[in-house]
């Protein structure tokens, strides 16, 4: 039988004890995904070498890698360097193909160190957990190593280090060596799955969805079926989302099932950053087809655009950018996302809305239902900021305190209040309000204790999530020009959100 092709990503195993590392090893689908054993995870070596030559060929995968990085290196091995060549010597007799040393313990025990480990390839490596290294200095000098790979991996301080390692992938395709080359952390995640195009011999991943051995390391399984990293090629257009926590958005997973659903070449990156410039140069840099805007920065993209819809200058706020004909237009979808969840429970015109919160979100429900014909009531903690948002959009401004005497149609939460992990608040006192339609804006946890107890008191609710699909659906067609899948997208948010949940 013809050994399979060298796999381009590989799944790193980190746990306490070998019987663990097998356990989280076997759940990990698919051939062609290969392993890093962190043995420098390991409490107990008692008969590592036979243990480890059972489970590769338990897992029947050819193509393993042995770590032990030491302390010093960033790893938690706290041995020395020759106790940590007799482990990755013992991990190659038990049938490892690869073994990596870090450039601390070459630098320690000299160049011969690499010849201790038989017939495996050599991986020489360097981990900076601060900044990024400067990659071509530092592969020139680990590329002198009698080594078949070199891997560097370091911290991504904005997105434009992303761009760093594209250009030094693109520019060593060719190199003596192979080149590995990571941005940690979660500015540096389009690193991990835009690198294998850029060039990267292969990428790491988590093997476990509920532990990263690494900043910013992501699940194989997500970079498999979610991002699909091992198909993006030049052609396939880029899109993304960009905010101080991106990195934790549920855009990604809806987006990208959307995208493979209507068989479009495009992948939706997480691009976390706290200056919107950096994301600016990036995406202008990798010619983004489109992204999203999510906090903070939906006020300040205005001043970006070439042409902005009208409820979204209306607004003062935007959350999707499309790039057409080289100029970027920008639109508010979650405006239209409310007035079409709404629609399907009452008739807008006339109707009396109270809008709990004065920020983002209550501002787009505050516009687009005015916009419908609605009557909006507003109330807030922050009371000056009511005010404010009501006498834009000509709304009546309630206190907090006495919002939930009302006589209402609908009632929207727009505030955090019984978002994870504080779930059991509660924004107002629904024994007292009186209203048919409850609409939570909070989708994590999908059922919020608010639309629970709406629930049990027989009233129409909404979810949160209905609200980010409807918004994010809007994007896809506004990208795309195609109809969302908007059962799918659905899907991949609680298939993402059980990740979360268990996590």
């Amino acid at each position: 039988m013809a050994k399979p092709a060298q796999p381009r990503i590989f799944a790193t195993v980190a746990a306490p004890s070998l019987n663990a590392m097998e356990s989280i090893a076997a759940r990990v689908g698919g051939s062609q995904v290969g392993f890093e054993f962190r043995l420098d995870y390991l409490q107990d070596f008692a008969e590592m070498e036979l243990r480890l030559h059972q489970i590769f060929l338990r897992l029947r995968s050819p193509y393993t890698i042995a770590t032990c990085r030491r302390v010093e290196a960033g790893g938690q091995f706290p041995g020395a360097v020759e106790e940590q060549a007799n482990i990755l010597a013992a991990a190659v007799r038990a049938g490892c193909a690869w073994v990596d040393i870090e450039i601390e313990s070459i630098s320690q025990a000299g160049p011969e160190l690499l010849r201790r480990f038989g017939g495996a390839k050599i991986v020489v490596s360097v981990h900076d957990f601060k900044k990024l290294p400067p990659l071509g200095e530092t592969y020139r000098r680990l590329s002198k190593l009698p080594a078949h790979a070199v891997k560097i991996a370091g911290l991504a301080r904005s997105l434009s280090d992303n761009l760093k390692v594209r250009q030094f992938l693109k520019s060593h395709r060719t190199a003596s060596h192979r080149a590995v080359v990571i941005a940690l952390g979660a500015s540096g995640l389009p690193s991990r799955l835009l690198g294998l195009n850029w060039g990267s011999a292969w990428t790491f991943a988590s093997a476990s969805p509920h532990f990263s051995a690494a900043p910013g390391q992501l699940p194989a399984e997500v970079l498999r079926s979610v991002y699909r990293v091992e198909s993006v090629d030049h052609r396939t257009q880029l899109y993304g989302v960009v905010g101080t926590r991106a990195s934790t958005s549920l855009s990604p997973a809806m987006q990208n099932a959307a995208f493979h659903a209507k068989r479009v070449n495009a992948i939706y990156l997480p691009c976390e950053t706290p200056r919107l410039s950096d994301f600016l140069g990036f995406a202008r840099k990798l010619g983004f087809a489109g992204f999203s805007v999510t906090m903070p920065f939906k006020r300040a993209i205005i001043r970006e655009l070439d042409w902005v819809e009208p409820m979204a200058a209306q607004i003062g706020s935007c959350n999707t950018v499309a790039v057409q004909r080289g100029k970027w237009t920008g639109w508010n979808t979650d405006a239209a996302a409310v007035v079409e969840v709404l629609t399907k429970r009452l008739r807008l015109a006339g109707s009396r809305a109270l809008i709990l919160g004065a920020g983002g979100a209550a501002r787009a429900a505050a516009f687009a239902l005015r916009g419908e014909g609605a009557m909006v009531f507003i109330a807030a903690r922050r009371e000056v900021a009511a005010r404010r948002l009501a006498s834009s959009v000509s709304a009546q401004v309630v206190p907090w305190d006495s919002a939930d005497g009302l006589d209402v149609d609908t009632v929207i939460n727009a505030t955090p209040i019984g978002m994870s992990p504080n779930v059991e608040g509660l924004p107002v006192d629904l024994a007292r309000l009186r209203t048919r339609v409850v609409f939570d804006m909070v989708y994590f946890p999908l059922e919020t204790r608010f639309l629970a107890e709406a629930r049990g008191r027989g009233l129409t609710t909404i979810s949160g999530l209905e609200m980010l699909v409807a918004q994010g659906a809007r994007q896809f067609e506004i990208w795309t020009g195609q109809s969302a899948p908007r059962a799918l997208m659905e899907q991949a948010v609680r298939q993402g959100f059980g990740i979360v949940e268990n996590d």
